[in-house]
Order: structure tokens, then sequence, then C-alpha cells
């Protein structure tokens, strides 16, 4: 399995034009909301722009998996092609993740875990 940062190195970095986005620091609470002037990323109670749903849920992926700032395609179908494969690799690396901590009772642990094994993919 390609790792985020590989993913990230290989397939979107390689893509041109790209637009440098500076994610909000890492929360509990991340969450892609739509308001009346259009798209945001939240982190806690921070917040960045996004020009689509599409902009903010590749970004949102980014923030979860650790990473700070992201360069994201600025053509709106390469974007939802490497969105389409982003949140397959996540619904994989979550499900091996849950996997993985399902005997842990403490919720501490799991986290802990899940925090450990994000850091690893997002080299």
């Amino acid at each position: 399995m390609k790792t985020f940062g590989e993913f990230y190195r290989e397939d979107v970095l390689t893509k041109r034009p790209l637009v440098k986005k500076v994610l909000p620091p890492q929360s509990d609470d991340i969450k892609v909301v739509k308001d009346l002037f259009g798209w945001k990323l939240y982190s806690g109670k921070r917040s960045i722009d996004c020009r689509s749903e599409e902009e903010a849920r590749f970004l949102k992926i980014f923030l979860e998996v650790g990473f700070e700032e992201v360069k994201v395609p600025k053509d709106d179908k390469i974007l939802s092609q490497l969105l389409l494969e982003l949140e397959e690799m996540k619904h994989v690396a979550d499900e091996l993740i849950e996997e993985q901590a399902e005997g842990l009772l403490s919720r501490r642990l799991k986290e802990e875990l899940r925090h450990r094994v994000w850091q690893e993919l997002a080299n």
C-alpha cells in the first residue's frame, strides 16, 4: 500500500498548476461545512476557506493524517480524480487501524495507536 506521503509526492505534486494551502492546527473535531460564502474546512474552531467541497474533502484527509500544509491542483477534474483515490486509501487505512485496535479496551491506547499509524502513513 502506498503511504499518504508517497501519494502526495508522486501523484499530487506532479500535477500543475498547484495552489498552496496552510491547514489549521489538527483537532479532534475536523469537518467540512458549507456556509453562505462557500465551503470551509474546520478543525476545532479554526477554519480555512475552500473553493469547492472536493477541495475541502481533499484537505480534510491530509489534515487528519497530520499534514500542516498541502499543495492542491487548481484543475477540478484532476482534483476529483485524486480525491477518489485518496478517499479509498483513507478508507482502507481506517479499516486496518480499526482491525488492529479492536482488542484494545482503552480509548487512550486506541487513539495513540491511530496517531502512530497515521504518522507512519504520512511519510
